[in-house]
């Protein structure tokens, strides 16, 4: 009997443990938009600091749980969030935020200095060109 009781009770406790692993799961995807794929999306779990970055081809690798919101987000493109679902794959079209970019300005090592003080010339292109 008490042999019985150990067995049942330890086919309770895997079934337990492998509930608890199965809730989290490998959902990958390739995140592109019209002209092809796009590298460096970030990728994030809405409400959390876990994310990944799309590689060279597009592609990326997340661990998530179904119902969790993925963040797809790129600099001059609208940000989409997808809810996660039973399927491991989620394939993203991105597309283009023509409003989000009035004009970048690059410095070097973060040094900011007047313009005039400068010893090398400066460019500012507009977001028409």
């Amino acid at each position: 009997m008490k042999t019985k009781f150990n067995g049942i009770l330890t086919l309770l406790l895997a079934l337990i443990v492998q509930i608890s692993f199965a809730q989290e799961k490998t959902v990958t995807g390739v995140v592109s938009d019209a002209s092809g794929t796009l590298p460096g999306v970030s990728v994030v779990i809405k409400g959390t600091s876990t994310g990944t970055q799309t590689d060279f081809d597009g592609k990326y690798t997340i661990m998530a749980k179904q119902g969790d919101i993925l963040s797809f987000s790129y600099m001059g493109y609208k940000t989409i969030e997808k809810p996660v679902t039973t399927s491991n794959i989620m394939n993203v079209s991105l597309q283009q935020d023509a409003n989000l970019l009035d004009e970048i300005v690059v410095t070097a090592l973060g040094i900011s200095k007047a313009k005039k003080s400068l010893g090398y010339s400066t460019q500012k292109v507009d977001g028409d060109e």
